[in-house]
């Protein structure tokens, strides 16, 4: 069995394989050959004083390749209030100052473990990649401006996907701390060699954007609906970056898939569950009955296999406001990076092996 490091899977991982596994996971999504189980979380509140526990899971699973990843995560988390909007924070408290995320792929052929490797980096390319494919079907030809607000790890990922699909030859960056903004722009120009123009007010991102980006940690809206101008092409990595009335200004709209939110368990609650995005409310509550909130009107769009297979059209027209709600992860996603990072490091040779009968056992389960 393999194991990777984070380092070695960025030395592995590029934009044009990412993009080229995660469309051909899911064209097999759209032809019932690849599955995926909605994401789970449980949240234990007492048992830190740092934050609330939690542990995050999904899987999923490809005919082609025949794998099956398991991603995990055991977080502490903790809410704060930053220049008027509520964050989500993960607190570094495992080993000495690090977090937990882990992938495990299986061979769905034999059933074996092929691999362990920490989810960081796939993490990162598996969500701008997935805002980069649908980009690529409703952003227009001739997409130059990319206007993106966030200065961390997920916007950092967005720039080089967004950068994949057409030819940006101009940024715009806001981000609310000024130090995290020119840090991240001065990072992405080398990166990526398109200037990166900073701003002082988010309103200002939107100017001449062709596409804009919501990259953040914020779980209320950062992209108002007046700022949305005719042509543009907006995603989030969350809904809630957009909000209700900024998704409704969108003429074509598409989401990741029509599961909008994990299914939550929280102890105190007993076994129901909770479906949201973010349960901080309940978490808040502390104990009882609750009910989920009603799916949000956007459900019944079409998802991203949709677009993928070409059972429903991309931009139609050259004026159109077309939007993607990158909603929720797919364990689908870790199967298919899992699979190119697998394949691509047998190949050159890259990583740890670790005898694969340590994880196997002669006693029938």
């Amino acid at each position: 069995m393999l194991i990777l490091n984070n380092d070695e899977i960025e030395s592995l991982i590029s934009v044009e394989t990412s993009l080229r596994f995660l469309e051909k996971a899911y064209s097999q999504q759209a032809e019932g050959k690849a599955v995926y189980r909605p994401r789970t979380d449980l949240y234990l509140p007492n048992t830190t004083q740092s934050g609330v526990y939690a542990f995050k899971s999904m899987e999923g699973g490809l005919t082609d390749p025949p794998v099956v990843a398991l991603r995990l995560n055991s977080d502490v988390i903790r809410w704060e209030e930053r220049e008027g909007r509520t964050i989500k924070r993960k607190i570094p408290l495992a080993g000495s100052g690090k977090w937990v995320g882990l992938i495990l792929l299986f061979s769905a052929e034999t059933g074996e473990p092929l691999a362990i490797f920490p989810d960081g980096v796939i993490q990162r390319w598996r969500v701008a990649g997935t805002s980069a494919l649908a980009a690529r079907y409703l952003a227009r030809e001739n997409a130059a401006t990319l206007g993106l607000f966030g200065s961390g790890w997920q916007a950092g990922a967005h720039v080089p996907m967004m950068c994949g699909i057409r030819t940006i030859k101009r940024i715009r960056l806001y981000s609310p701390t000024k130090a995290n903004r020119e840090r991240f722009a001065e990072e992405m120009e080398k990166k990526v060699r398109v200037p990166v123009q900073v701003v002082e007010r988010p309103e200002e991102v939107a100017d001449g954007a062709d596409i804009l980006v919501a990259a953040t940690n914020a779980i209320t809206r950062v992209i108002e609906p007046g700022w949305l101008r005719p042509g543009v092409h907006v995603t989030c990595v969350k809904d809630c970056e957009l909000g209700e009335e900024t998704i409704r200004r969108a003429d074509r709209l598409a989401i990741h898939c029509r599961r909008f939110a994990p299914q939550n368990y929280i102890a105190g609650f007993g076994d129901q569950e909770i479906e949201a995005h973010d349960p901080v409310d309940f978490l808040q509550q502390g104990s009882g009955s609750v009910s989920s909130p009603e799916p949000p009107f956007w459900v019944g769009a079409p998802e991203l296999k949709d677009l993928v297979s070409g059972n429903v059209p991309g931009r139609k027209s050259e004026r159109e406001i077309t939007c993607f709600i990158n909603n929720i992860g797919m364990g689908l996603q870790f199967a298919a990076l899992g699979a190119c990072v697998y394949a691509d490091a047998k190949s050159k040779g890259v990583g740890r092996e670790v005898p694969t009968d340590w994880f196997l056992e002669s006693v029938h389960p």
